[in-house]
């Protein structure tokens, strides 16, 4: 990676440089310190801030203290600043630019002349000559690696930063490593009164993983893996030097704790340690074979140092910064991780050993010496491990495993599972020594690494466990493992599998009692009938295990096929699915039950959303969500549902910069087969922003991804692929999709998908008319058709009505249906506009006031251009604000035959207050002057639809009334 290849973050820092510069350039000198950690970035901010600094006019002069091997040199970095910007100008311009000043100071150390006697006459000379400098234009000097400057130096710096900031164009800038010890010159030269009163300081914070990621995108990767990310950030502390040094090494690629120091990092932290005294070192290797922190009192138990040598040398470890305190002091942490790996390498394997089992032993004894309630059993398993006792080492991973999962922390739980069944066969009598049985181990394991995301591994291991020779081929224990095996298929998106694995369970378990593993293989398959849109018979499927849940006793299980079943009736258009599944999240929370709580949320999210109820659906969602990140779990299977279930519901809110933000976190770090829908969603985005090229990338992506049977993948997916065609201009290709969308929807129950590709395959035979109208006819009217059925049908289901999404898309299709036979109105796709208002959702909503526009436009022959106008412009706001640039370029090819001028009040690009376009466009024609009535006239909705969207909007803003909004709006530049 090159030194300085690209400039991440500090953009604040650098902003407070560049202002305090400005005010120099003003007649106010200035002076501002740059404290931080040795790598962190202090020399790379001052040197992209002396570049721009030079490109805005200014004069920089810059030098370097150097680190004390011997006397220093006095002077040393004014030395170097007065020869590199005698290099840089030339002698000749030097001496012009510093007038005398500067020739003086430079007979005075070229000749070591004694025209000056006393250090005041050559401070006086160094600022006479900044000023003559600064006469032309504001100077900036530079002065870096403080806490290694001579007295000299130091005093220099303490008589420019005191003096008088008045009419003197100087900005003085120095950068220092933070803490100073007590007593040195650079601490005595900060403790000044008056030199802080007139100096700025700050300290540069280590990187954040945003900043991590940036600082990895700047090596050239297409994309940056968000494990690698925060395994940097964990081993540099975010101290950029270290990142580059373990990036440039490769030093990250293996096993999470290991690390390959490379040698120029070892070399700086072996220099750190030479300073140190032998019981300070002492204290540190305790500490490294503790580990990266340690409690304060089992430091004292183990380090054998009598007590006022163990606090002398504790106190030398802090004032070197290579030991902090955290937790009101109770536990010292090493400073850096990769000073604990250092001393730990360098500490003899004899030592390590001693000191382990030293630390073992102790934990054991009084588990209070942990560091944290309850982590002395881990702390021992790491202890009896890297000491080579198995024995204690198996039995205490087992427990430590155990007990992690129990708090949640899976991965913590495979780490210490995994390393039980790597020393199972090297201890005698292992299940005596583990309590648990090796199939046992083997699915527990399976169980912390499926939520650790690690599905391939889960199902590695569940397959051990199902074909052990020592379970006994006890039938129960098989069904369930085969119950957990087809969970584990299921999340891992092997969709012709999950299915049958779950049918194996029940024919297994057939002859066994009623019980709770039977309840949830009825939910599996149940799930699985669901997965292929067969709504019905996966209803009744979970009211069985409902049945066998309740029969049984099993909340747990009761909850998971309420959920289920709730699902079912959601999807079939029963209100009573709702109610089942807010039950379902109840019992899941109290049960604490993590896998149905975050399924309950996902259900319930699609639910809303499939009758229409968008806000509340992505607000349900993203309360999940955030209960995963909350739990770590928001890379997993539920997890990333829940994000692509959110997302999916603000993509047609019109929230796309949100819906994608969501998706990239949560979820394209995973394995296509992983993150199907997330990045089917996405695909959808980026073809309505005209982005085709990435459209085509993530359609490809998921290309050879087994797709299974479920409607709801099916039906977006042939959508997305005929939109692509369709602003491609390739209608065949399109109308292609479409018919294949279909066929594999229509043996389903899912009337929704159905009629979205119904309305697209209209939209297509309306386009095409053009060329071959008797074909788009035969073609319309055979979607008319199939459309009339799917109507009749859903109008026969539980809920006896079609929703108003159904509704809508039948309009739409009659809509387009129209347009085949040219006998479309403004006044019918006004009406489908409103449809979609209604429902807040304004990508279709655009659409729609385009096609009323091009229909005014049509009207008669004659054309009603002034009609055309307002949808025009409405649909372009729309389309403007979405970033929706294929259907903004249609509506500018369009607005010079209306003579509509767009080039007014643009939208801009992220909306303020979370307001929708929808909202935004409502909120402009009120500060326009527009009253409700005259807005729903506008909009051609009704007055009452306007008003709740008022009241929506009041709240976003935190306003209570039109008046306050219009101030908001007018103090904010929202249309300027």
């Amino acid at each position: 990676m090159p030194e300085e290849s690209v400039f991440v973050g500090r953009a604040d820092e650098l902003g407070l440089l560049r202002r305090r510069l400005a005010e120099a350039g003003r007649g106010t000198a200035r002076t501002v310190l740059v404290g931080g950690e040795p790598g962190v970035g202090k020399s790379r901010l001052l040197s992209e801030f002396a570049l721009q600094a030079r490109g805005s006019g200014a004069h920089v002069l810059a030098g370097t203290c150097e680190e004390r091997f011997g006397s220093p040199t006095p002077y040393g970095p004014l030395l170097e600043a007065l020869e590199m910007f005698g290099r840089e100008h030339g002698e000749a311009r030097a001496a012009e630019l510093g007038g005398s000043a500067y020739q003086k100071l430079t007979v005075f150390f070229e000749l070591g002349s004694d025209s000056m006697g006393a250090p005041q006459q050559v401070f006086l000379a160094v600022r006479r000559m900044l000023d003559e400098i600064g006469s032309k234009a504001p100077v900036v000097l530079i002065l870096e690696d403080l806490h290694w400057a001579d007295p000299s130096t130091l005093d220099l710096v303490r008589h420019l930063g005191q003096a008088r900031p008045e009419g003197r164009r100087l900005l003085l800038v120095g950068s220092y490593r933070a803490n100073p010890p007590r007593g040195e010159r650079l601490w005595q030269l900060f403790a000044g009164t008056t030199f802080l009163r007139r100096t700025e300081r700050f300290e540069l914070a280590p990187f954040t993983l945003a900043e991590m990621r940036e600082l990895l995108a700047a090596g050239g990767a297409d994309r940056v893996d968000p494990k690698l990310a925060a395994r940097c950030l964990r081993w540099s502390d975010g101290i950029p030097f270290y990142a580059e040094q373990l990036l440039a090494a490769g030093a990250l690629t293996g096993r999470d704790e290991d690390v390959e120091l490379p040698p120029d990092i070892r070399s700086v932290m072996l220099a750190r340690l030479s300073e140190l005294s032998e019981d300070a070192l002492r204290v540190l290797r305790v500490a490294a074979v503790a580990g990266r922190a340690m409690s304060r009192r089992l430091l004292r138990t183990v380090s054998g140092l009598p007590a006022e040598t163990l606090r002398d040398a504790l106190q030398e470890c802090f004032d070197r910064q290579m030991l902090v305190a955290e937790h009101e002091d109770d536990v010292y942490r090493f400073r850096h991780a990769l000073m604990r790996e250092v001393v730990y390498q360098q500490t003899v394997r004899d030592t390590r050993v001693d000191l382990h089992v030293a630390m073992a032993e102790a934990l054991a004894a009084d588990s209070r010496l942990c560091l944290s309630e309850g982590s002395a059993v881990a702390e021992q398993a790491g202890h009896w491990y890297q000491a080579g006792s198995w024995p204690q080492a198996l039995g205490s991973a087992v427990q430590a495993g155990q007990m992690a999962a129990r708090t949640l922390a899976f991965a913590s739980a495979q780490v210490q599972f995994e390393r039980a069944l790597g020393l199972w066969r090297q201890v005698e009598d292992p299940q005596t020594r583990a309590g648990v049985t090796h199939p046992q181990l083997l699915a527990e394991a399976a169980e912390a690494a499926r939520w650790s995301g690690h599905l391939d591994r889960a199902l590695e291991l569940v397959g051990r466990a199902i074909d052990a020779p020592d379970h006994g081929r006890d039938p129960g224990r098989l069904g369930e493992l085969h119950e957990r095996r087809a969970t584990y298929l299921w999340e891992a998106g092997r969709r012709a599998e999950y299915g049958a694995a779950f049918r194996q369970a029940a024919t297994l378990l057939a002859e066994r009692p009623a019980s709770a593993v039977k309840a949830r293989v009825l939910a599996g398959i149940a799930l699985a009938h669901l997965q292929a849109g067969h709504y019905q018979e996966g209803r009744d499927t979970a009211d069985a295990a409902l049945a066998l849940a309740t029969e049984v006793g099993a909340t747990a299980e009761r909850g998971r096929a309420l959920g289920i079943s709730g699902l079912a009736l959601g999807m079939l258009g029963d209100p009573e699915g709702e109610r089942r599944l807010r039950q379902s999240l109840e019992i899941a929370r109290s049960a604490q039950h993590i896998e149905d709580l975050l399924r309950a949320y996902a259900n319930l999210g699609l639910i809303l959303e499939h009758a229409g109820r968008l806000r509340e659906s992505a607000t349900v969602t993203r309360e999940g969500l955030e209960e995963a990140r909350r739990l770590d779990l928001a890379g997993s299977r539920q997890g990333i549902l829940l994000a692509n279930n959110s997302s999916a519901a603000l993509v047609l809110l019109g929230e796309w910069e949100d819906a994608e933000k969501i998706i990239t976190e949560a979820s394209l770090d995973r394995s296509p087969a992983e993150s199907l829908y997330p990045r089917l969603t996405l695909a959808e985005i980026k073809v309505a922003q005209g982005a085709f090229a990435q459209a085509h990338q993530l359609l490809a992506s998921i290309e050879n991804v087994e797709h299974g049977e479920d409607p709801r993948f099916l039906g977006p997916l042939h959508t997305v692929r005929a939109e692509l065609a369709l602003g491609e201009g390739d209608l065949a290709r399109a109308a292609d999709e479409v018919s294949r969308g279909v066929a594999a929807v229509h043996k389903g129950e899912n009337a929704l998908e159905l009629l979205r590709l119904f309305a697209l395959g209209m939209r297509c035979a309306a386009d095409r008319a053009a060329t071959d109208p008797r074909g788009a006819s035969a073609v319309g009217d055979r979607l008319a058709g199939l459309t009339k059925d799917v109507v009749r049908r859903s109008s026969t289901t539980a809920a006896g009505q079609l929703t108003a999404e159904l509704r809508q898309l039948v309009a739409l299709c009659t809509a387009e249906r129209q347009r085949i036979a040219r006998a479309d109105s403004a006044l019918g796709w006004k009406r489908v506009a409103v449809g979609w208002v209604e429902l807040d959702r304004p990508y279709p909503a655009a659409y729609a006031r385009w096609r009323q526009s091009l229909a005014a436009l049509a009207a008669d022959g004659a054309g009603d251009k002034t009609g055309a106008r307002e949808p025009a412009r409405d649909a372009y706001r729309i389309a403007q604000a979405l970033g929706a640039r294929p259907l903004a370029e249609r509506i500018e090819e369009l607005a010079p035959k209306i003579g509509l001028s767009l080039g007014e009040r643009p939208v801009p690009a992220r909306l303020p207050y979370g307001l929708t376009p929808a909202e935004f466009g409502v909120l402009r024609m009120l500060y326009d002057g527009k009253d409700a009535a005259r807005i729903a006239d506008a909009r051609g909705v009704s007055p009452r639809t306007v008003q709740t969207q008022l009241a929506r909007i009041y709240r976003k803003l935190g306003v209570h009334s039109a008046t306050e909004a219009i101030a908001l709006a007018r103090r904010e530049h929202f249309f300027d």
